[in-house]
């Protein structure tokens, strides 16, 4: 696959992450002001807006990524039929937008029949991720030393593939009707938040491992991924996981984030190699280390597990460490001689991300201390408009040729 390719592939999830943010957009202000007739179901809006940031924008990033990085970590040629791989992989990332914006994982009337359209996207995106795993596994079988990169991409595959089984779990109860809510929970966390937790965590550490060209640096790997598997269930509403289960995943998950931090310290001692909002990624991942402490404090699982925390917990974790980890590297590799990058895409996007998140830690503490929550929905809101702002002028920035970036710089400089 070409640089060419790579590039490509990179601006098409970039362009996920646009139509993603613009949606959270809608979401933010439409819960101020009213939504408009045609955005009137809610949870099918946030369905296409979380699985398009999972399925077109980070996993089609670090796949795009994983691939540019693996030939000079292997020595080899990436397998034919990884371009096409990816190109399957963006476009039915692409299309699980209309199909849960629809009605979520509901089943929705086409002709006579009724489907899950929602269900059925996700069993196709799926799909290409096995025949991701499948190109992956022959590019480096064999392989006589295995870098960090590579094993952290290893393990990142392998929770991929576990994660996936709790998709399969979903679409069986939609088939068939269940109304287990236990198993309808762990099903959906060990999908959404393994994949997430799981192949995004160690698939991102890889990324960076990788562009630092690590080759001999000992880092927990294997305990990490081991550890990381249970805490799924930590997503399970608290009133359904049984107390058992609670513990041995909120231990694991306090062990996990002891080996994330260890990665966390090596990444900014070599942080002045790395793009610039790196560091805004790694203080993203010190958060989600603390906070992976602060639950084995007892009540605060069963009072913040769910609602606006839960929802202030996967912002910081997927926008404030992934997603800004990801936009940096893509920064980094094509859009480095774009100097308008740095004087309105970064500003734009720290202060867009940390003025939402705040904006949601005040939502879901409001209740708590007796404060209005309309304020606090203002402020999420005003932050996600200028972090989508953001995620758009790095879009014009990629799609851009040089001379083009050059010109666009000098007019927005300051006279």
């Amino acid at each position: 696959m070409s640089s060419r390719q790579t590039r490509w592939f990179l601006v098409t999830a970039v362009a996920a992450l646009v139509l993603a943010a613009w949606t959270g957009v809608l979401m933010r202000f439409g819960m101020v002001y009213g939504f408009p007739g045609w955005a009137q179901n809610f949870g099918a809006m946030r369905h296409a807006h979380s699985h398009l940031m999972y399925f077109g924008w980070v996993t089609l990033a670090l796949m795009a990524l994983i691939w540019a990085e693996l030939p000079q970590l292997t020595g080899r040629q990436l397998p034919r039929g990884a371009a096409m791989q990816m190109t399957l992989t963006a476009v039915m990332a692409l299309l699980s937008f209309p199909a849960f914006w629809i009605n979520g994982y509901g089943l929705t009337t086409v002709g006579a029949a009724r489907l899950p359209l929602g269900s059925i996207a996700a069993t196709l995106n799926g799909l290409t991720w096995f025949v991701f795993i499948a190109l992956y596994v022959r590019a480096t079988r064999r392989l006589a030393v295995r870098p960090p990169a590579v094993q952290l991409w290893d393990w990142a595959l392998a929770l991929l593939a576990l994660a996936s089984t709790g998709a399969v779990g979903l679409i069986w109860m939609v088939a068939t009707a269940a109304r287990e809510p236990l198993f309808q929970q762990i099903f959906l966390h060990l999908f959404l938040d393994l994949f997430a937790v799981g192949w995004f965590t160690l698939g991102l550490l890889g990324v960076l491992w990788a562009r630092l060209n690590v080759q001999q640096l000992r880092l927990p790997i294997f305990s990490l991924a081991l550890l990381l598997t249970p805490t799924f269930l930590l997503g399970v509403s608290p009133g359904l996981l049984p107390a058992s289960l609670f513990w041995a995943a909120a231990i694991a998950n306090a062990g996990a984030a002891l080996l994330l931090s260890v990665h966390g310290v090596q990444l900014w001692r070599r942080c002045s190699r790395r793009p610039t909002l790196t560091w805004l990624a790694l203080g993203g991942l010190a958060s989600v280390i603390v906070m992976a402490f602060l639950l084995l404090l007892p009540d605060v699982w069963q009072r913040f597990a769910s609602g606006q925390m839960r929802v202030f917990y996967l912002h910081v974790f997927l926008l404030v460490w992934v997603s800004t980890a990801l936009v940096g590297q893509i920064q980094d590799q094509f859009a480095s001689d774009s100097p308008w990058i740095r004087r309105w895409v970064n500003p734009l996007w720290v202060g867009g991300v940390v003025v939402m998140v705040i904006g949601l830690l005040g939502l879901g503490l409001a209740p708590w201390l007796g404060m209005p929550m309309l304020w606090w929905l203002h402020v999420s809101a005003w932050g996600s408009l200028a972090a989508a702002t953001a995620a758009t002028l790095l879009l014009v920035a990629l799609l851009s040729p040089a001379p083009a970036r050059a010109t666009l710089a000098a007019a927005m400089s300051p006279q």
